[in-house]
């Protein structure tokens, strides 16, 4: 975008009175290469490009995009916000204060530095690993994800006017084993993803990981239904992380505590879990599946520390919510895409690690849950309460793992389950995953280091 141009339709929106005025340009490129039942089902690329405008006045939020970047169809859209006031100017944009991103996650190699036909053969050796496992694996699904986008936020506010430019490629590969045996199917998942270029793929052991995914498809055929009852459970780090991050990330996020819809709102500088409890949002982590330079309203993205031994000590905010929490943003305010109003989002939100090694923590149990990962849940972030299901887990008997059961769901509040953890591990590890939510879909690490809760309801058979 030129300068000359945004400048002129931020002068546009700003006509009628908007304390604030941004413009949102992104180019992006997606493309995915995918294996499903031994054949190349999907290669495909596309192409999101496109602007938002958005303007507030005090508590009053307006936005418009739009695919044609021509200055007379950003002015024309820029008017037709301005018209939802009725005000006097209030800033005027000369000139822009320019930043860029210091290319901390920026790629080694550019996706191409690797051509789609060994992209292709690279899945297939995940593929043949997963099949060669057992005869039981009736399918092996292969997919690799690549995005490139390119972004310039553009905001005027009567402090400064700024033109923020970020880079942002991600690379993320997936192998999805599905097992079956009589009547009977059950599925194994290994699905790491960074803010990297075509590097990515050599410094990732897909084959084990597909492996992996296989053999656990495969043994979950034959294992025992899960017990129910209320019980310690240990969870597992990395991914066991998307419990936190569902049941307690988004009750911390501004759009929550600005409309005083979650149980944490007005609670800062309290007491909200056990004192072994760190929590942390932070987009900074270098090459992190949710990291960024700057997040999607131009701030620097930060290390943001919620819950400090058990005490709630910050929000995650954007600049529309902190008017109404009159609080300053995090850096954590993210979109999809231009087509999406943004608002506060987790970047990579992790439990941090503690003192105890994920052996002393099994050995302390005498009975409960081990679950390892987690495949699906749900949560009401008005009251807290979740669902989950996990993918992997065991029963521990007398300080030891002892038997692989089927998926076991926990149910609870994560305001409950933060004040009953009891141990936390020295392994803590992030997870990718995408996270949707009022701006669409983006994507937001998860981690924490293994760690027990001291009792959690769990269902399964009796």
């Amino acid at each position: 975008m030129d300068n000359g141009i945004a400048k002129n339709v931020l002068n546009a929106a700003l006509a009628t009175g908007a304390d604030f005025a941004e413009l949102y340009v992104q180019n992006k490129t997606a493309r995915t290469v995918e294996l499903n039942y031994k054949r190349v089902d999907n290669v495909s690329s596309r192409l999101i490009y496109g602007a938002g405008v958005r303007l507030m006045r005090g508590l009053r939020q307006v936005y418009g995009y739009t695919s044609d970047l021509s200055e007379r169809s950003l002015t024309d859209l820029a008017k037709k916000l301005a018209a939802s006031f009725d005000g006097e100017r209030v800033i005027k944009v000369t000139e822009f204060e320019e930043r860029t991103g210091n290319g901390m996650h920026a790629p080694e190699q550019e996706h191409g530095a690797m051509t789609t036909a060994q992209k292709i053969e690279y899945l297939k050796r995940g593929e043949t690993a997963m099949y060669e496992t057992s005869p039981l694996i009736v399918n092996a699904r292969c997919v690799a994800i690549e995005t490139d986008e390119y972004v310039q936020i553009y905001t005027a506010t009567q402090n400064t006017c700024r033109v923020v430019d970020d880079r942002r490629v991600r690379t993320r590969v997936m192998a999805m084993a599905v097992a079956s045996e009589n009547g009977e199917f059950q599925t194994g998942t290994f699905s790491p993803g960074l803010t990297k270029g075509a590097e990515f793929y050599t410094q990732t052991d897909f084959v084990a990981g597909a492996k992996e995914a296989a053999e656990d498809a495969v043994a979950l055929l034959s294992a025992p239904d899960c017990p129910s009852g209320n019980m310690p459970v240990i969870i597992g780090n990395r991914f066991g992380g998307v419990l936190f991050h569902e049941a307690c990330g988004h009750p911390l996020e501004g759009t929550a505590i600005s409309h005083n819809s979650s149980p944490f709102a007005g609670k800062l500088g309290q007491k909200v879990a056990s004192d072994v409890v760190t929590a942390i949002d932070d987009g900074t982590v270098e090459h992190g599946w949710g990291s960024a330079c700057f997040d999607d309203e131009g701030e620097p993205c930060t290390r943001n520390v919620l819950i400090e031994n058990g005490v709630l000590k910050s929000y995650m905010v954007d600049t529309f919510d902190g008017r109404r929490m009159n609080a300053q943003p995090t850096g954590a305010c993210r979109r999809e895409s231009y087509k999406y109003l943004p608002t506060t989002r987790m970047t990579n939100t992790y439990i941090a690690a503690g003192e105890s090694t994920p052996e002393e923590i099994i050995k302390a149990t005498e009975y409960g849950l081990y679950c390892v990962a987690f495949n699906g849940g749900s949560v009401n972030h008005t009251t807290d309460k979740f669902n989950f299901t996990s993918s992997k887990t065991y029963i521990v008997k007398n300080g030891k793992l002892d038997t692989l059961v089927k998926a076991a769901c926990l149910v609870g509040y994560g305001y409950d389950v933060l004040t009953k953890i009891d141990m936390v591990g020295n392994d803590a590890e992030l997870a990718a995953g995408m996270c949707g939510a009022a701006s669409g879909s983006v994507a937001a690490a998860v981690g924490q280091p293994t760690l027990r809760v001291r009792e959690m309801t769990v269902g399964g058979k009796s």
